[in-house]
């Protein structure tokens, strides 16, 4: 190559995940995981989020659309080594993405997955540990790099199609990908379609069928006021045998006795009445992609990047969003006039009386994301200095519709049924009626339910600024093992996120729905350098740090992490390799503006165990449910993170590598809302004089637990977000890779990963017991142990196949007990175990027809006796999609072809 040419090539972009020199040579200080696009054809892989969730490193368990009504319905999240989703950085080509508007648990910001297009991709790398001091915030868990294609000469037309043994899913995707050189302008664009159709549960016979029948219309009996207990003594049982309701739910709906034996009379259940919930979400989404760059001279080029994606999702809820119930009532409860029995009447509406918003999804979400950025890149001069300038933009606007029940007008309806209020009950505080109960088990029209449903809008909008400049020299100067790279950035910008709420459900105008909201800025700007020092040729040593700034009306906050690694070659067929990290996340948006978010807790009252029951048995004796509000706190300062990994690579014959690293990552300083229970500790101490009344812990205290003047009970509680929590994780990945020698039918390869999680301890707060993630089912389900592994085959470039193997490990059941007692994690579930198979027949150059098989033996979750409500099984670890069976053909064309 001549040197006109090596200085040409100096200027094409090389995206090299975890460093900022910017050179093709892979980073080996820290290990790198990566997954190609032709990986993520042969296993199968439908999604972004199906690719990182099946990771070997994505232990955690995580929310998505099979929680039908959760809270982030329309995203997907990854949990890198089991740890909140918020602790792992993704990147778009090294670049940052805006984080999802609603918030992951209720609770934190996070990055949405499910709207990154999956055929614009060239490989996906995963980096494990702390990446802050390349990359900043966030970068504790390890960082994720979607590397997106950046050169094509031709086109490439990809058209799929699919579905699922037990129906619903079906799914269809086409897109074309185009790129040429135009002289100096180089031009890659690609166009991506997808449309998937919901799964319901009563198309998996695994939820389709409740063991015992789900209330339709019942009213439930306590007895009078002077036998009353809190405990149901039985039902008002229908007039009419259920007769008027029995056509709900496909007419399954039928007069039935309770399963508590000592309970009187009947009510209307079916034991369909779960089915008619979506598992997967009605889906479709439109992406663009463009990529330009002009040649200006040899030293410099101008370039842009623009992504965007829109999608449209619906979903059901199904019975839980469906239901009525005197909640807006005194106590929850009413009175029958004539007997004086306190009563609980409940409705869920079938299909026939909701309609086709059955069919068509309740809930329906609109998401644009977009990413654009504008910059150039060049050399100074003749020099080994090479710079990069750029301004980005990324941004997420989601909105949300849903019809919701408005208070006024279903209670009014019910208030018919039941009669006009004949007063309150003295004895009991009730209102009294005489309800007409046939009217109670008649089913609704569509009109009626129509006339008290309004859909609500709600919206979430959050974006990025970024203006980052780097310089950077392959070959600064010479030291016996070769050139040291050395590379200096500097950016600034800003963070959005803002989350309005409706005055209507702020007002209390809908039933039984409350929400959260907030928003605000806030300013950005940090600094960072990287050295690669190849000290001698079997060692290099890596040193990294950066200085972050982060600041907010009411408050700022700063921190300087740093990294350093070492790779030692001993010989040449092996790699020792090790870095130690301090990592950082800045406090989330929704930490910092949080409007106030209302709640209910139990709490334990430690004052009145003290004083009135001698301080025993305070949790059975003294716990009570409250009011709290959750408030944020601008004053938050960076949760802080320290990794560590070691390991080695080692290739002992040919075709052959391995690898093993163990990591290590200790959190401090973790974000989270006051713990209600060392609040309510510390409120008794100061009632106590066990603290000086005037300190500030006591002061706080009386602020934030607010008792009735008369009875003396805790009525409210008020609670902060605070750096309080810690963590700690270790961890132990290996992979295995085999290209087997050539055979007269075909070639073979293997690969096979492993993680197993070794440690997962959570400290709610500094003094509590430490809780095992890994046994307790209380506070986590995650993964102890994945494996992975693929055999593939070819043939004479026309055949080829990949079997790909998935096994998740045995992981607590539901309770965490064995045959009703025991402790957390004496009761386990079966490892689950799936298979993916994909064949491909290349006719002539440049076509491939594929079919590939997901879930090849139709396997089910794994039976967990003690999951005994609707769907069964664990919704953030496991799916009931069973085979899916799809067909796919890839044209390429043009120069394309020859690739």
């Amino acid at each position: 190559m001549s040197a006109e040419e090596k200085k040409a090539k100096r200027l094409d972009a090389v995206v090299v995940s975890g460093s900022l020199i910017n050179n093709a040579q892979i980073q080996t200080a820290t290990p790198t995981y990566t997954i190609t696009a032709q990986d993520i054809k042969a296993r199968g892989f439908n999604s972004v989020q199906e690719v990182l969730q099946n990771a070997v490193q994505a232990t955690g368990s995580v929310q998505g659309p099979q929680a039908s009504g959760g809270f982030t319905q329309g995203a997907q999240a990854v949990s890198l080594y089991g740890l909140n989703p918020e602790y792992t950085l993704t990147l778009i080509d090294g670049k940052p993405i805006t984080q999802f508007g609603q918030l992951y648990n209720g609770q934190s910001n996070f990055t949405n997955i499910s709207n990154i297009p999956l055929s614009m991709i060239d490989h996906i790398d995963i980096i494990p540990g702390g990446g802050s001091s390349i990359y900043g915030s966030a970068a504790i868990a390890g960082v994720i790099n979607i590397v997106t294609k950046q050169h094509m000469d031709g086109a490439e037309l990809l058209v799929r199609a699919g579905g699922y043994d037990g129906g619903g899913g079906s799914s269809q995707r086409m897109a074309i990908s185009f790129g040429h050189d135009f002289g100096k302008l180089d031009v890659l664009g690609s166009l991506e379609f997808d449309n998937q159709s919901p799964i319901w549960a009563y198309q998996r016979s695994f939820t389709a069928t409740n063991a015992t029948p789900v209330t339709v219309a019942r009213v439930l009996d306590y007895g009078d006021i002077n036998s009353y207990t809190g405990a149901v003594q039985g039902y008002v049982s229908p007039p009419d045998n259920c007769a008027a309701m029995s056509g709900l739910f496909h007419g399954t709906t039928t007069d039935d006795h309770s399963t508590v034996t000592s309970r009187t009379g009947t009510y209307c259940g079916s034991n369909k009445v779960y089915g008619y919930t979506t598992l997967q979400n009605q889906s479709r989404s439109y992406d663009g992609m463009l990529k330009l760059k002009y040649d200006v001279n040899d030293h410099v080029r101008l370039y842009g990047d623009v992504l965007m994606d829109y999608q449209q999702q619906s979903w059901t809820p199904g019975s839980d969003f469906n239901w009525w119930g005197p909640i807006d009532y005194p106590y929850g409860l009413v009175e029958d006039a004539t007997t004086g029995h306190i009563l609980y009447p409940e409705r869920v509406f079938g299909p026939e009386e909701v309609g086709n918003n059955y069919y068509n999804q309740l809930g329906t979400q609109d998401d644009l994301m977009y990413q654009a950025d504008v910059g150039a890149n060049g050399t100074f001069g003749n020099s080994n200095w090479d710079w990069d300038v750029y301004f980005l933009r990324s941004g997420d606007r989601t909105t949300t519709s849903s019809p919701e029940r408005m208070a006024a007008a279903v209670d009014s309806y019910f208030n018919s049924i039941l009669g006009p209020n004949l007063g309150v009950d003295p004895n009991s505080g009730l209102n009294t009626y005489n309800p007409n109960y046939q009217a109670f088990f008649t089913p609704l029209t569509t009109q009626q339910l129509a006339g008290f449903m309004q859909n609500i809008p709600g919206s979430s909008n959050t974006w990025i600024n970024n203006t980052r400049a780097t310089i950077s020299n392959s070959s600064l100067f010479q030291l016996p093992g070769g050139d040291v790279g050395f590379a200096i950035l500097a950016e600034g910008g800003s963070q959005a996120w803002y989350e309005p709420i409706s005055p209507l459900i702020t007002n209390g105008d809908v039933w039984g729905l409350t929400g959260t909201s907030g928003g605000g800025t806030r300013d950005h700007y940090g600094s960072a350098f990287e050295l690669n020092l190849p000290v001698f040729k079997q060692l290099t040593v890596d040193l990294s740090g950066r200085y972050d700034h982060y600041s907010v009306n009411g408050g700022t906050n700063n921190k300087f992490t740093y990294k350093a690694g070492i790779e030692y070659r001993p010989f040449e067929t092996l790699l020792l390799r090790g870095n130690y990290a301090t990592s950082f996340l800045a406090p989330d948006m929704s930490a910092l503006f949080l409007g106030p978010s209302g709640n209910y807790q139990n709490v334990t009252d430690y004052y009145l165990c003290a004083t009135q029951g001698g301080n025993k048995d305070c949790g059975a004796n003294y716990s009570e449910e409250v009011n709290g509000t959750l408030y944020a706190n601008k004053k938050l300062q960076p949760t802080t993170a320290q990794s560590w990994t070691g390991g080695l690579v080692w290739a002992p014959i040919d075709n052959l590598s391995l690898s093993a690293d163990f990591l290590h990552i200790s959190i401090q300083n973790e974000v989270a809302p006051q713990s209600a229970d060392l609040l309510m500790r510390q409120e008794a101490q100061c009632r106590l004089n066990q603290l000086p009344a005037s300190s500030p812990i006591c002061t706080a205290a009386y602020a934030q637990v607010i008792r009735n003047p008369l009875t003396g009970q805790v009525e409210t509680i008020s609670q902060y977000y605070v750096n309080v929590s810690n963590e700690v994780t270790d961890s132990v990945t290996a992979e295995a890779k085999y290209m087997f020698a050539p055979t007269p039918i075909g070639q073979f390869g293997l690969q096979f990963d492993y993680n197993d999680m070794l440690k997962h301890s959570y400290q709610i707060y500094p003094g509590s017991t430490p809780i095992n993630q890994l046994t307790n089912p209380l506070y986590s389900s995650e993964f102890k142990s994945i494996g992975t592994g693929a055999l593939s085959w070819s043939l004479h470039d026309t055949w080829s196949s990949t079997l790909y193997w998935h096994r998740y490990s045995p992981t607590p059941n539901y309770t965490g007990q064995v045959d009703g007692a025991g402790y957390p994690g004496a009761g386990r579930v079966a490892p689950w175990i799936t298979w993916n198979w994909s064949l491909t027949y290349t006719p002539i150059k440049g076509l491939d027809v594929s079919m590939l098989v997901n879930n090849v033996l139709n396997k089910m979750p794994p039976s967990d006796p003690t999951y005994t409500a609707f769907p069964y099984y664990n919704t953030e670890n496991y799916n009931v999609y069973g085979r899916e069976i799809m067909l796919q053909l890839d044209y390429k064309f043009g120069g394309a072809a020859q690739n």
